[in-house]
């Protein structure tokens, strides 16, 4: 059974992704719903202060809409929201009877990392809120206060670049190409994903001297970037992989491997 939707597939670098910004398009809120999404706060606070580990409620982008136009550019229109908000979109008691585009749908990034020696670069997580233990590949939402161009709107490439940086130490002169290969949403805990490939100019035993800022990846795994590895990792680890890290990497073998690869691949996992 899959976590995910897939809403876009493609290759669209910088130029062809575009993006429009209206603060005022948030999640419509009650004054029930308000005093739900505190409770729902409150819980998650404590559930994670028992955990050991930290949550703070940062003001994240909220996709709104999205279409990919005749011109072949994909277009995202973004709101506001914040992760207090998220949180609670993921709570039965705030989500029920509420359609999918009346949620929080905070935008997060996810990058396959290729090094220049042809390996992948996997992770799995600790002390995070969601899919803690699982094999993830690097990412995280993106922040409307620090994901910003020098015109001030929203900068999805450079949410993925600070990204990488604060979870591999990598620096963007490392990175040789990035693409952005699609949009998903993840259905265990809903949000949308927009899902890039980062093609380094180092090989693997330069990454591993990087030093990261944050503590949130235990470990980075390396996955050879062949065919036949790719799928008997998804094959083996499928349920153990994160649901937007699993369709980014199916992306990526689309990709790299061909349409057969990824029609066959992403049937078999049905």
């Amino acid at each position: 059974m899959r976590e995910f939707e897939i809403l876009v597939r493609g290759c669209f670098d910088a130029e062809r992704l575009l993006v429009s910004y209206d603060e005022s398009l948030r999640m419509p809120c009650t004054r029930t719903d308000e005093e739900c999404i505190e409770a729902c706060w409150r819980q998650k606070l404590q559930e994670m202060q028992q955990r050991g580990a930290t949550l703070y409620d940062g003001a994240l982008y909220r996709l709104v809409d999205w279409e990919v136009g005749l011109d072949g550019r994909l277009s995202l229109a973004l709101g506001a929201t914040s992760y207090k908000e998220y949180v609670a979109s993921r709570d039965m008691r705030f989500a029920r009877g509420r359609g999918r585009r009346e949620l929080s749908n905070p935008l997060a990034v996810c990058s396959v990392i290729e090094t220049a020696d042809g390996q992948l670069l996997l992770d799995q997580r600790r002390g995070v809120d969601v899919y803690e233990g699982r094999y993830h590949v690097i990412g995280g939402f993106c922040e409307s206060e620090r994901d910003r161009n020098s015109a001030g709107q929203p900068d999805l490439f450079g949410a993925i670049l600070r990204e990488i940086r604060e979870e591999t130490g990598l620096q963007d002169e490392d990175i040789a190409r990035q693409l952005c290969l699609g949009l998903v949403y993840d259905l265990a805990t809903p949000h949308p994903e927009l899902c890039f490939l980062s093609c380094l100019r180092i090989p693997l035993e330069e990454v591993k001297q990087r030093k990261p800022v944050d503590r949130e990846v235990e470990r980075l795994l390396p996955l050879p970037a062949r065919a036949e590895s790719l799928r008997s990792f998804l094959f083996t680890y499928h349920g153990q992989i994160s649901a937007t890290g699993e369709p980014a990497l199916l992306f990526y073998g689309g990709w790299r491997f061909g349409e057969a690869w990824y029609a066959e691949t992403l049937w078999r996992l049905t």
